[in-house]
């Protein structure tokens, strides 16, 4: 970060360098009034020499000894996508000068509705990673300090009484994937995610229903595989199952996300089905090995990084404003249009 310089807090206050650099340290042969304007400039800027005494003479908070301790919480569920998010917040919290306490949830954890042993009161705010049950947020919020979740439940109305709330935009770009999907010539197209678990697969979902419509094309709920289950469609297990129980095979599968998506490629391969061929395919996220599927997956691009320093700017704007309404940011998306639903070239 670039250092200030006593030239330039003189510049901002149009005052002469020899002046600005004496009121610095804090010359009795510079007006107290002058001082206190020179020194607050100097303070809000970020220059770096003040001396502690200048400022507690002058009632000015040493931001050297004003850090902030932010929580992190999320499940034990990292990959490279949540890695680059965590990275955004690490490098956002170092310029600010504040502390990073991150914290893994176990599911067991989550049940029993444990906080972590070194999570108290004492930290400044909270980052909340995962979408955790409604008890264990109740339990977060018991901690009475600001908060900023990522993604929520699916009534936002409920998280949003306790925190802001940033969400990756999901209608629009879902809706993009499943329009071309039916310019490639399919109709019969599903969806799958668990529509009951967060409000970003819920909204994605309403993005393919969107689409469908506009088309008018009828959705078929067989085909759709948007109910409850205990691990939301993470594991192959769950993806077999569903598929197994379709009455018929889809011409296209819109996915909630990378994970899940990777998981129907796998399937349908397993089962001989050409993709893109006899089946579209398209994911979310972005995560680094979609480009190198077989093949590659068409998929909406999330950056990671900008979203954890934006969670931290959210959060210090909150802490700066504790009595102001709380809000629900949504960050846009880019759609990337690859081979697992392109099928005419």
């Amino acid at each position: 970060m670039k250092k200030v310089t006593i030239q330039e807090v003189a510049r901002e206050l149009n005052l002469s360098r020899n002046t600005v650099a004496k009121a610095l340290n804090n010359s009795p042969s510079v007006a107290y009034e002058t001082r206190y304007v020179v020194i607050k400039k100097a303070y809000e800027m970020g220059y770096s020499k003040l001396l502690p005494v200048v400022l507690s003479e002058f009632k000015i908070k040493d931001r050297l000894n004003d850090t902030k301790t932010i929580v992190v919480l999320a499940r034990r569920e990292l990959s490279t996508f949540w890695n680059r998010i965590i990275m955004g917040i690490s490098d956002e919290l170092n310029k600010k000068n504040c502390s990073l306490q991150f914290n893994f949830i176990c599911l067991e954890d989550e049940e029993a509705l444990v906080l972590p042993g070194d999570f108290n009161n004492q930290c400044d705010g909270v980052i909340v990673l995962s979408v955790f049950k409604k008890e264990y947020v109740h339990k977060i919020i018991e901690q009475d300090v600001p908060m900023v979740f990522l993604d929520a439940s699916v009534n936002t109305g409920e998280t949003g009484k306790y925190g802001d709330i940033i969400l990756f935009e999901g209608i629009n770009s879902i809706a993009q994937i499943t329009s071309h999907m039916i310019a490639q010539g399919a109709k019969r197209i599903g969806f799958i995610g668990d529509i009951t678990y967060c409000r970003t697969i819920y909204e994605r979902y309403k993005g393919y229903l969107q689409a469908m419509s506009e088309a008018d094309l009828k959705v078929d709920p067989q085909i759709c595989m948007t109910e409850f289950t205990n691990r939301h469609y993470y594991i192959y297990e769950e993806i077999e199952k569903a598929m197994n129980a379709l009455p018929y095979m889809p011409e296209g599968i819109v996915c909630a996300n990378d994970d899940i998506a990777k998981d129907v490629m796998t399937y349908l391969r397993e089962k001989g089905i050409s993709i893109p061929k006899e089946v579209l395919v398209s994911g979310f996220d972005n995560k680094d090995e979609t480009a190198f599927l077989t093949p590659s997956l068409t998929t909406a691009y999330i950056s990671n990084q900008r979203m954890g320093r934006r969670l931290v700017q959210q959060l210090m704007w909150r802490i700066d404003n504790p009595e102001m309404p709380y809000e629900t940011i949504t960050v846009n998306t880019e759609v990337l249009y690859r081979e697992s639903t392109i099928r005419n070239k």
